[in-house]
């Protein structure tokens, strides 16, 4: 079963110029969008984590003050046994998928849909999209 963390953003965060992560939940879900829309989106007021135990895989919703949903990422990472030696094995990163989606404000979603593939030819890429639903 996943494990959830809740995180209620505040107005102004307390500034604690030590801490090297301070503002990484509050920003997080602008990591991935575009800084001329920015104006467009609804911004949460807060933030749920859910953390998947079986594998490297974490799912983020952010509510509005409606407690309505206004943004959402998925995030995993496939991996394959790796081994120099056929003695010692690793687990090495071989697919990675990360969908970030923000609500607009005219009730619309900018999907950002990120792959990397490291055995395949594509490497990275990523599109933008418009949806009338929220990704599930």
């Amino acid at each position: 079963m996943p494990t959830a963390l809740y995180i209620e953003l505040p107005d102004a965060l307390p500034a604690r110029p030590d801490c090297p992560v301070r503002h990484a939940q509050a920003q997080r879900w602008l990591a991935d969008l575009p800084p001329d829309l920015l104006d467009l989106v609804v911004a949460p007021v807060s933030i749920d984590v859910f953390h998947e135990y079986e594998m490297q895989a974490e799912r983020t919703q952010g509510r509005d003050a409606a407690n309505a949903p206004c943004f959402c990422e998925y995030r995993f990472v496939l991996t394959q046994l790796r081994s120099d030696d056929n003695e010692v094995f690793y687990e090495t990163p071989v697919y990675a998928e990360t969908l970030t989606s923000w609500r607009l404000l005219d009730e619309r979603w900018l999907v950002c849909r990120t792959t990397l593939d490291r055995l395949g030819q594509h490497g990275s890429q990523t599109i933008l999209s418009l949806s009338d639903h929220m990704p599930r």
